[in-house]
């Protein structure tokens, strides 16, 4: 029997984007088995926020005093990583130990109240929620949380 073909981007769909003359049942167990192959092969490639959330409220994510982080992905050339800095100037201080620059994303934070800081060169930038800031190669860093309600959550990407 040949391989299924997998149905095409531009396949006709309803108002509520299930494909016409599938039913739900159907795209659900080919979304499923398509996926199980998928992460059989590339490993983990979608994090749920949810999941994100639950990873940061597990013992195992304390890397200091109300800071928080967890991996959601371990790839050969990168690493992601979710950071949650607690309220009250809980701070993640940290060294670049790559060649190359790291990316942190911030999702959730007050404005303004985020500090990133290069201590090196006496860089300090205030960041709000969707701000990047590319970390230099082996440099040393800072990110502080210095809102006094509102926690903030960065998004990390580094490179191996």
């Amino acid at each position: 029997m040949p391989p299924r073909k997998r149905p095409s981007a531009a396949a006709a769909s309803t108002a509520k984007g299930r494909r016409t003359g599938t039913s739900k049942a159907e795209e659900t167990a080919e979304s499923q088995a398509s996926g199980l192959a998928l992460r059989a092969n590339a490993g983990r490639f979608l994090v749920p926020e949810e999941d994100v959330e639950n990873e940061l409220q597990k013992d195992s994510s304390v890397i200091g005093e109300g800071t928080r982080a967890a991996v959601l992905f371990h790839e050969p050339s990168f690493d992601t990583a979710a950071v949650l800095l607690e309220p009250g100037g809980t701070e993640l201080v940290e060294q670049n130990s790559t060649d190359l620059e790291m990316l942190y994303f911030v999702t959730e934070a007050e404005d303004g109240q985020v500090e990133f800081e290069l201590p090196e060169t006496n860089f300090k930038q205030s960041l709000s929620r969707y701000a990047e800031v590319l970390v230099p190669a082996r440099a040393e860093f800072a990110l502080r949380n210095n809102s006094s309600t509102t926690r903030a959550k960065l998004h990390a990407v580094v490179p191996r």
